[in-house]
């Protein structure tokens, strides 16, 4: 039986319902870092015959995700801290990524999603999950404007939208390199 996608359990889901373009073509090798349990990651390994390189830093949580993503046969998990770039690249066996992929609820969010940008071609679509609580304690306004600026300079802000309807104190962006 087919698992149901849910907004309530997955971002890019969450996404996907307020009419953002996050939908796949069937084809994409996608780099999703924050894979955490593998929720999104089973999902998105549906709707590509690509490969879903899934990067996980925490042992327990990688290990759960391993068991959760089975019989699943185009994922490819990756135990790694996201900062850890060019550990990562080296992973992708030189294979293109057509979509990157970021949740991880961090300080440096936005730090991790630019060092990783750098080993994506220009043409990749970026998207970006932002848990503004997770930056700064500062209104959430002042926040997200912050964080708009600070993205702006190395990335094309194509779509963006609150996912506050399901997650609370999250914004979604689909970039392009600039």
């Amino acid at each position: 039986m087919k698992e149901k996608w849910i907004a309530k359990t997955s971002k890019w889901k969450a996404a996907l319902d307020v009419g953002l373009n996050v939908g796949l073509k069937g084809g994409e090798n996608v780099l999703y870092l924050g894979a955490s349990y593998g929720t999104t990651v089973r999902q998105i390994a549906d709707k590509t015959k690509g490969i879903i390189f899934a990067v996980e830093k925490a042992e327990r949580v990688c290990g759960e995700l391993i068991k959760n993503i089975k019989p699943k046969k185009n994922i490819a998990v990756i135990f790694e801290d996201a900062h850890n770039i060019e550990k990562i690249k080296k992973r992708l066996s030189k294979t293109k990524i057509d979509v990157l992929f970021q949740d991880i609820p961090s300080l440096d969010q936005i730090g991790i999603l630019e060092r990783a940008s750098e080993i994506v071609e220009k043409d990749c679509k970026i998207l970006f999950s932002l848990k503004m609580k997770s930056i700064s304690k500062k209104p959430v306004k002042e926040v997200l404007k912050d964080a708009q600026k600070r993205l702006k300079v190395k990335f094309k802000i194509l779509q963006e939208a609150s996912l506050e309807r399901w997650h609370k104190g999250h914004w979604f962006f689909v970039l392009e390199k600039a």
